[in-house]
């Protein structure tokens, strides 16, 4: 638009100083011509020889006007300006001005004015023209020119927005890749780019490959290291609590306890390797995949207590959650749920205003009211008589504060046991500072 403009603004100053340029020329050259008419009497007197005379100059107001004056004070002028006067300096031989004024009935003049010598007598010339009439033709002109300039404008404008429109339609696929690899349906991105970003999308795909092979790595690396110290820990809490061992009973408890936070520690991740299964590092959460799987799981590994576990959930499609994370935190809440139930477990996924919501309940004995605030405290169990160390709620916390998630506890309604409520937010950056 400023290049426009300034095209304009110097087209419309061109295109005066031309037109002013001609008329002057022309005037000029009238002078000349005027000059050529005039003669001297015997006495001394000008005239004027009318009959060389454009006709135009003698037509009242026609908006070309002359007037001489001689040095001896004699003047002379077109009868085109009637009763009307046209100011003629003195100017030297040779000498000429030009100049812009109002002429008779509001005209717009363009003078020019120059000196000359008639048989020995110095005089000057003044050949004035309205240019009313041709400016009107500029401001037509400069009109038509500035709307071709607002359309040319206009098409470069669409022009413009269809080649990048274009352009960037080549990377649609890469950003369908980054909504799949945010929803964990795929690894890479796509590598069917324009040159110019193939190089950064290649270097984000081997990014992307390398992570998640050391996440899995790091995730195996823990399940088997979990599943390998389980034996010798159990060997050396045998030793430990061997009785024909000498050693002071403060010592021994000492001991006993390190192994057996140990042991929790084990437990706890091969907990996370049997939730998480066979699934990529990343992936998304499906409840409709995983739930059966997650029932079936929790129904063998409390076979001996025939509970009745039911699942259920209202999402036809997958989640952008860490399927790993989720896994985790409904096993944990389903499997605290199973410890504590008398013959009935119920779960039931749902979504509510881009929150996840996550219910279990069971019938067992429930909780009361000031004992529900200290649950999700680390190590805090309500009845030791329950197999377990108190560290599945703790994880549950750890993983709703990193998706900026909470939990809320009370009395089923249904069952009569306790209700946990877990709300993660959809769409959320997560933490991973836990």
């Amino acid at each position: 638009m400023l290049l426009i403009g300034a095209a304009w603004w110097l087209g419309h100053a061109a295109l005066h100083h031309t037109a002013n340029a001609f008329v002057i020329s022309r005037l000029e050259h009238d002078a000349e011509g005027l000059v050529g008419t005039l003669g001297l009497e015997r006495t001394g007197a000008p005239r004027l020889d009318a009959a060389g005379l454009t006709p135009v100059y003698e037509q009242p107001y026609s908006g070309h006007y002359f007037a001489v004056a001689f040095t001896a004070g004699e003047r002379l002028r077109s009868r085109s300006l009637w009763d009307e006067e046209l100011a003629v300096p003195a100017l030297a031989p040779g000498e000429t001005r030009t100049w812009k004024m109002a002429g008779p009935i509001d005209q717009d003049l363009v003078v020019w004015a120059g000196g000359y010598r008639l048989d020995g007598h110095d005089l000057a010339v003044a050949v004035a023209e309205d240019i009313a009439p041709l400016s009107a033709e500029l401001v037509g002109f400069e009109r038509l020119f500035a709307l071709m300039a607002l359309g040319g404008l206009a098409l470069s404008l669409l022009i413009q927005r269809l080649i990048v429109r274009r352009a960037f339609a080549s990377l649609r696929p890469v950003y369908r890749d980054i909504e799949r690899l945010e929803h964990g349906q795929t690894a890479t991105l796509t590598e069917q780019v324009p040159t110019e970003i193939l190089p950064l999308v290649r270097k984000l795909n081997r990014l992307l490959v390398l992570f998640a092979q050391r996440l899995e790595r790091s995730r195996t690396a823990a399940g088997n290291l979990s599943h390998a110290i389980k034996g010798p820990l159990g060997l050396v809490r045998q030793q430990l609590e061997d009785p024909a061992l000498p050693m002071a009973d403060s010592t021994r408890a000492g001991l006993l306890e390190q192994v057996e936070q140990l042991r929790r520690i084990a437990e706890r991740q091969l907990k996370r390797a049997r939730l998480a299964g066979a699934g990529g590092a990343g992936a998304c959460f499906e409840p409709a995949a995983e739930l059966p799987t997650l029932q079936r799981l929790l129904e063998r590994m409390h076979a001996p207590r025939g509970l009745e576990i039911r699942l259920g959930h209202a999402i036809p499609e997958s989640l952008g959650l860490d399927r790993e994370d989720m896994l985790e935190l409904l096993g944990n809440l389903l499997d605290n749920a199973c410890k504590w139930a008398r013959t009935r477990v119920a779960g039931n996924l749902a979504i509510d205003a881009e929150t996840l919501v996550l219910r279990v309940e069971d019938d067992g004995p429930g909780c009361a009211e000031d004992a529900l605030a200290a649950i999700t405290e680390r190590g805090v169990r309500l009845d030791e008589q329950i197999s377990g160390h108190g560290l599945g709620l703790a994880i549950v916390k750890e993983i709703l504060e990193g998706y900026g998630g909470r939990i809320a506890f009370g009395i089923s309604p249904g069952l009569g046991g306790l209700r946990a409520e877990a709300r993660v937010p959809l769409g959320g950056e997560v933490s991973w500072n836990r």
